[in-house]
Formats: structure tokens, C-alpha cells, sequence
């Protein structure tokens, strides 16, 4: 079957992999949909996520841009699925019974205000689904802090100033997570997946993004309960940016500090709390869990972009932003866990030229700003 939107796409596979046929694969598409709340109707007004007038508006909105979606998905046959910008009529009403089709089962979060949210999806005949969690990242992070050794009214504080600034009230509700821990079938193994979208916040915050990934790591491994883990969503940084660094160091330190001070365009550089510096309290977290990019492994570098909209147009108006946003990560593993995973091939982006026919994303061929993004893994288990 031939899908329009995949079919300048290449899958990539690691150096030197060779299939013996005798690991388990698992599979993950990570996708940001693009909510239709997020897009105003006609070819004027202004909206926090961009007007996408480049894009006709036959084809802009989700009853034409989801069967599309559809068609990618059914293509690329995930085990696992994360979304994001999920309404939730949309999601009751279409997403969820055309995903069901397929053969995939989901849980659902929802933030307050606005009723958009995050979705993961995986195969019915794969996986048992043994818990799920969801919750608010501002709710959360007190107490991860607090964990970490900072007092209780400082890290209140830090709560109320992430959730504060992660929302536009009556645009975009409050940050939130969504985690579930599946079981193989077949082999009983357990694997843990998280769903994030940090705040985009047009990059001018990028200790407010710290904060969120931060409580996202930690609670992801208690979640986990030992089990292997995967992070995947809309993180909204650049791989130049403090954020990926924070994820590809597993620590902040002088050189993240560093990122975020030498840019002026920063408007929390010199935020405290308690009369510290944010950088100090977050140096206080010893991250227990460690994970990497699964693009990074396989290809040495991260997608060109997986973002191209009209946010932020050049002098002359004719250009718009290329960026890479989306993510997958793991944890390798370890021999205490006598468990495995390893990346071994992601599905490179569309060449340039092919999205610069249509402008920009949307459009005739591609169903959201952002493309979606795929990693597999092998799954291995130690020798005893």
C-alpha cells in the first residue's frame, strides 16, 4: 500500500545489525497529531500554535488530515504508539474506534482546561496491559523534589511556577504524563513507555522544560518497577538546546547551566527559589534513570526536523522553522536486570524538497506539523 507521506521516508538500520531471528522486537511510532483546537478556522486570526493559512484549508483540519493518520499507522505496523494533541471527542469518537480496527487497545490523559492530551496505543495480540499512571507534572514535582532533599514550601513554590508557566489559560491547559508497563506475551518480559509533551513556551524557558523532563525521568522509574524503559513525545528543545542535554548527560551541570545562561533570549536565566538558583536545585536530583536516543544510536545524529511550521517567519516572509522536536529514548539495561534493549533501525524524514513543495506541514500529503517518528528494538535477554 502506498502512502503519499511515507514514501520518500528510508528506513535507516545500525551498522553491522544482522537479524538471527531469535530476539522479540518491539516497535514505537511517536506522532504529534496536531488538535484542530490548536488551528483557527479560516485564514485569518492568530493562535499560540500559528495559523498554518499556508496549508488549504481542505486540508487542514482533522476529518481530512484522519485518514491520512490512519493509512501511516497501518503502514508502519507499531507494536506501540504515543500521540499527542489528542481532543477528547475526537479521541472517543474517531481516533479510538478507527484505532481499535487495527487491533490496538489505549489509555488515555487528559489536561484540565482545555481537554487535549496524550494517548498510547499498543497491540492487543502483543502486549497485556499490566497498570497505567497519569498526572499533572506540576502536581508531581514538589514531592520529587522534596525527595531529592529541597524543602517543602521551596519545591510548592517551584510546583506552582511550572504549572503557571506551562499553560495559557483558555488556550492550553497544565503540562501532564501518561505512563503505562506492558507485558510481552509471548515471553512475560515487562516494559515501561512514557508519553510526554513538555511545554513549547516559544524556547524562552528552557528551566521550566528541566523541571517537567526532570519529574518525568523519576517517576518513570518508580513506575517502571524495574522494568526496561521507554520515553518517547513532543519534548519541544532542539538538540542544541539545555533539555537534550540534560536527557543525553542524564545530569545537570555546568554545561547545561551554561546553555541556558548564554542566551539572552532565556527568561528564566536568573530565576530562584528560596534563594536558589534554579540550576542548584536541579543539581540536586541524582537521575536514576538513564536513557538515550534511539535515532542517535542507530543514524549519529538526531532527525533534520520532525517540526515545519510558520511560527517564525525570516525577514522576507518566506521562510518557516525546521526543527527537530520529537523523540524516542531507552534505557539500554543492565546486567542486574538481566534484560536488554537495543535500537536497530528508525525511520529517517522526508528530503527537504518534498515538504517544501506544500510550504510547510500540514498539507495535501503530510496530516500534521510534525512527522512521526518510529524506532524498533530488539529485546535480549542475558546468558545466565
Amino acid at each position: 500500500m502506498s502512502v503519499p507521506s511515507l514514501d520518500s521516508r528510508k528506513m535507516v538500520f545500525k551498522k553491522g545489525f544482522t537479524d538471527d531471528g531469535n530476539d522479540t522486537t518491539i516497535s514505537l511510532l511517536q506522532y504529534n497529531i496536531l488538535a484542530d483546537a490548536a488551528i483557527p478556522r479560516g485564514d485569518s486570526g492568530t493562535n499560540v500554535c500559528g495559523t498554518y493559512a499556508f496549508c488549504p484549508e481542505m486540508h487542514r483540519y482533522m476529518d481530512s488530515r484522519f485518514e491520512k493518520i490512519i493509512k501511516e499507522v497501518e503502514s508502519l505496523n507499531p507494536d506501540i504508539i504515543t500521540l499527542q494533541e489528542i481532543e477528547q471527542v475526537f479521541f472517543e469518537n474517531t481516533l479510538q474506534p478507527g484505532m481499535n480496527k487495527l487491533g490496538y487497545a489505549s489509555v488515555q490523559h487528559l489536561r484540565p482546561g482545555d481537554h487535549i492530551g496524550l494517548a498510547i496505543f499498543y497491540k492487543n495480540e502483543k502486549f497485556s496491559l499490566l497498570s497505567h499512571c497519569q498526572f499533572l507534572i506540576h502536581e508531581k514535582l514538589p514531592s520529587v523534589l522534596q525527595e531529592a532533599g529541597l524543602e517543602s514550601s521551596v519545591a510548592l513554590d517551584i510546583g506552582e511556577y511550572v504549572k503557571r508557566h506551562s499553560e495559557y489559560p483558555g488556550i492550553i491547559g497544565p503540562a501532564g504524563d501518561l505512563m503505562v508497563r506492558l507485558k510481552v506475551k509471548a515471553t512475560g518480559t515487562v516494559i515501561a513507555v512514557a508519553n510526554v509533551h513538555v511545554t513549547w513556551k516559544e524556547h524562552k524557558y528552557p528551566f521550566l522544560q528541566i523541571f517537567q523532563m526532570s519529574c518525568v525521568l523519576e517517576e518513570l522509574f518508580k513506575f517502571a518497577e524495574g522494568a526496561l524503559c521507554i520515553l518517547a513525545g513532543d519534548f519541544n528543545a532542539t538538540p542544541d538546546m539545555p533539555l537534550y542535554h540534560m536527557i543525553s548527560s542524564g545530569k545537570v551541570c555546568e554545561v547545561t547551566d551554561h546553555l541556558v545562561q548564554s542566551n539572552s533570549y532565556h527568561r528564566d536565566r536568573d530565576v530562584r527559589f528560596g534563594g536558589k538558583r534554579a540550576v542548584e536545585i536541579l543539581k540536586m536530583i541524582d537521575f536514576k534513570l538513564k536513557v538515550k536516543s534511539s535515532y542517535f544510536e542507530v543514524m549519529g545524529r538526531e532527525p533534520v526536523y520532525t517540526n515545519w511550521g510558520d511560527m517564525e517567519m525570516d525577514a522576507e516572509g518566506d521562510e518557516v522553522h525546521k526543527l527537530c522536536l520529537d523523540y524516542i529514548c531507552y534505557e539500554n539495561g543492565d546486567e542486574k536486570s538481566k534484560q536488554f534493549l537495543y535500537p536497530y533501525a528508525v525511520l529517517d524524514v522526508p528530503p527537504e524538497h518534498v515538504i517544501a513543495e506544500h510550504a510547510g506541514l500540514p498539507s495535501a500529503i503530510f496530516p500534521s506539523d510534525h512527522l512521526p517518528i518510529y524506532a524498533a528494538f530488539k529485546l535480549k535477554q542475558a546468558l545466565q
